[in-house]
Parts: C-alpha cells; sequence; structure tokens
C-alpha cells in the first residue's frame, strides 16, 4: 500500500486543498507549496516556551491555505519557496475559515528545496530526484507543473524576502538625529544597539496574550484564533485591574503583595499608583517581508491601538450588553425585577420628598444611558478583527522604544503609538 512504501502510517487520505472543506474534524495528507512561514515564538522565564507557525500553503486546486503547527522540530523543515509533505494534519474549521493544525503525531518531509530548482529545472528531473510514489508522486507533478506555470506571481515575493538586508542602504544616524530614526526594514530595528525610539512600516501578525500563560491553554493565548467564536470571553481576558499611568497590572498574592508588577509608577510624579480598569500588557507580532518582531503593547498603547477604546469604556459596554442578554434569556427574572422596581418607588413616595424622588429617577437613567449610546463592544471587535486581517493591515507606520539591555520577551521593543501610512510616501 502507498502508505507503507512512504515510511509512516497515514492516518486519512491525501487530498487537494480544494476538498479541505469535506474532510473537517479529519486527518488528512498534504502535498503543497509553501509561499509564507511565520513563527510566532515566546520564551518564558522559566525556561519554558510557546510556539506556533503560521503557513500559508497552495497548490493547483487552491492558491491559498493555511496551516499552523505547534512543534517545533516541524517547524524548523519549513521555508518559503518549498514543496513539502505534511502527514497526519488534522482539518479544523473557525467559523467559515478552514485550515489544518498539525498534532503530535503529524510529520513534514520535504521534497524539493531550495525553490530556485523550480525555476531553473525541468519537470522530470525534479520527478526523478523526489522519493514518492502512487498518487502521491502524481500529486507532486501536478504541484510543480503549477508553480513553474506561475512562478511570476507566486516566487517573485521570495525574491524579495530572501534578498540580503545589506542591499538596503539605511536613512538613520543614531547619534545624530534626535528625531526617532525611520527604518525601512525590520532587521535593521532589531540591530539597534542603545536606547532610542524608532519608526517603521511593518503589518500585524499575532497578538499573544503572555500575561495568561501557564494558567490559560496554548489555543487562548493567541487572539486572532479566538474571534470567530461568539461565546468567546476575550474581552476577560484583555482587561485586568491595574495603574493607568504605567500599564502595570496588579496580581495580588495571598499576602496582598503584586506579584509582578512594581510597587511605584514611573510615570507619576508622586511614584502612586493610579488604579483603574486598564488593557493586559500583551505581545503583538509583526512583520514586513524579511524579519518578525514582538512589540510590548501597554494600556495607554492599547489604547490607540484600538481606535481610542478604553479599558474602563469597554469593560462598562461589554457588561452592560452582557446583562441586556442574560434579561433577554430569562424574560420572567426581568420582569420581577422591573416589578420590584416599581414597587420601592411606590414606597419611596412615601417615604421621600419630591426633590430625592428626582435625583433616583435621573441617577436611574443615567446609569442606563449605555442602551441607548454607542455600542463601543460591537466597535472594540470589528477595530480588532480588522487588525488581525492577514492583508487588511499593510500599512501600519509604528513607533517603538528600543531598549536593547531588555530581553525581547521583557519588552526591548514596547509599542508607543501607530498610524496609518504608505509605503511610497515614506519613500518620498
Amino acid at each position: 500500500m502507498e502508505w507503507t512504501e512512504m515510511g509512516m502510517g497515514w492516518y486519512g487520505p491525501l487530498v487537494d486543498l480544494s476538498a479541505a472543506t469535506f474532510h473537517v474534524g479529519h486527518f488528512v495528507q498534504l502535498l503543497v507549496f509553501v509561499h509564507r512561514s511565520t513563527p510566532l515564538q515566546y520564551k518564558l522565564s522559566n525556561g519554558g516556551e510557546v510556539m506556533r507557525t503560521d503557513i500559508d500553503v497552495g497548490d493547483e486546486t487552491r492558491p491559498f491555505f493555511s496551516i499552523s503547527l505547534w512543534n517545533n522540530h516541524l517547524a524548523s523543515y519549513v521555508s518559503a519557496g518549498d514543496i513539502l509533505f505534511f502527514r497526519n494534519v488534522k482539518v479544523v474549521k473557525f467559523r467559515s475559515m478552514v485550515e489544518a493544525k498539525s498534532v503530535h503525531y503529524s510529520s513534514i518531509q520535504r521534497l524539493i528545496h531550495p525553490y530556485s530548482s523550480l525555476l531553473s529545472t525541468g519537470l522530470d528531473d525534479l520527478m526523478n530526484s523526489c522519493p514518492v510514489v502512487g498518487t502521491a508522486k502524481e500529486k507532486l507533478r501536478r504541484v510543480i507543473h503549477w508553480v513553474q506555470q506561475t512562478k511570476f506571481t507566486l516566487c517573485n515575493q521570495l525574491d524579495i524576502r530572501q534578498t540580503p538586508a545589506s542591499r538596503y542602504s539605511r536613512n538613520w544616524k543614531v547619534q545624530e538625529e534626535e528625531k526617532p530614526p525611520e527604518c525601512l526594514l525590520l532587521s535593521e530595528v532589531i540591530h539597534l544597539s542603545s536606547p532610542c525610539n524608532a519608526i517603521f512600516l511593518a503589518s500585524i501578525g499575532e497578538a499573544f496574550l503572555h500575561s495568561l500563560w501557564p494558567d490559560a491553554t496554548k489555543e487562548r493565548l493567541f487572539i486572532s484564533r479566538r474571534l470567530t467564536s461568539k461565546t468567546d470571553i476575550i474581552v476577560e481576558d484583555m482587561i485586568c485591574t491595574g495603574c493607568q499611568l504605567c500599564g502595570c497590572p496588579f496580581i495580588l498574592d495571598s499576602l496582598g503583595v503584586s506579584k509582578d508588577g512594581s510597587l511605584y509608577c514611573d510615570k507619576n510624579s508622586n511614584r502612586l499608583h493610579v488604579a483603574g480598569v486598564i488593557y493586559r500588557p500583551f505581545m503583538l507580532y509583526v512583520w514586513d517581508s524579511l524579519e518578525y518582531i514582538p512589540l510590548l503593547v501597554k494600556n495607554k498603547a492599547a489604547e490607540l491601538l484600538f481606535g481610542n477604546i478604553s479599558a474602563e469604556k469597554l469593560y462598562q459596554s461589554y457588561k452592560g450588553q452582557k446583562d441586556d442578554e442574560q434579561n433577554r434569556m430569562n424574560p420572567f427574572n426581568a420582569q420581577v425585577s422591573t416589578s420590584i422596581r416599581d414597587y420601592t418607588r411606590v414606597e419611596e413616595k412615601h417615604t421621600r420628598d419630591k426633590l430625592k424622588v428626582k435625583s433616583a429617577e435621573f441617577k436611574a437613567r443615567k446609569k442606563n444611558h449605555y442602551s441607548k449610546s454607542l455600542n463601543l463592544y460591537l466597535i472594540w471587535l470589528v477595530v480588532l478583527k480588522m487588525l488581525m486581517l492577514e492583508w487588511g493591515n499593510r500599512s501600519l507606520k509604528f513607533e517603538v522604544f528600543v531598549n536593547p539591555s531588555l530581553a525581547i520577551e521583557d519588552g526591548r521593543f514596547e509599542m508607543l503609538c501607530l498610524s496609518m501610512s504608505y509605503f511610497d510616501s515614506l519613500k518620498t
């Protein structure tokens, strides 16, 4: 049988990407061309590590498809421009999006590498160099033919990604310029050797809630994978109690002492924290055509990222909508509550004067004002989904503070602000 000759058991059929939707929840084998590989890595202070690699692939039946790998060893086999054989990957669905993900017994076989051989070697020579048989061999022939026929649209981007960074001249000077240097490439930002602000263009790939680890599951740490669920408690995970100035969360132990926050606020002249509802610090992974870096995003920067919607206003809107949904699901309780309020008001008329009654009515109207105002929670969700779109945020211009003395996981690159921009305007 074919899967015996391949050297490893198959737990599902070899399928075209166009047929993946018919195998949701099942294991399949995929033979595909790799457009892009984006690793999302976070190292923990205790030596642990969270790793996920997002891969954009294609074949002759479907030019673009996503595969997520949750294994460092598997990710090491993936390079843009390769033709790979993915064995025993599971097809999953998030609302309308279908993708494949690795499991602990998934494997990868590299069939053709590097991608330049696809353009310089004939089809028959490539086939003879690959150890595949049967339907896998026929599938490989179709994928190679498709890549060679569409090489100008598929491989031109690879030429840009694999061009050495030394070919690009720098347009900034660390010591002589007072304004933040504008870096064309993330590779230039990575090699900044002194503390400074830096400006660059990049696109957003993922948001990672590192402060929830290790209490939360790995899938819960990545925001983009949670936006397709209507029942997700994403708001409750992204906000917490902390200092509204420095963005330090208040996480107390049994003795009432903060475990990972500073006792003093470096953003306040009197060194005191200003307590309130804030956005929980998270890592925002951004990339350009060559590199990726994680940006530490704290409360003030998160407000800018989410359209100037503060965490406190977001929580009030979210809580108000949640209360409304509970009342709609249980109208009997809502009616009883209304009757109790009406009864209370009648009793108040006998015990309070008219001024106090008017004051109570005014407070009630003020409390329920959120239902007549904008639904900031839904607006926030729309903004978050737009930011997580794979091809919808190319024109973001970031300004970050670079502190080379810190590890990347501790906030070496801290986001300060961002704006919409275009590459042509930067070149001019």
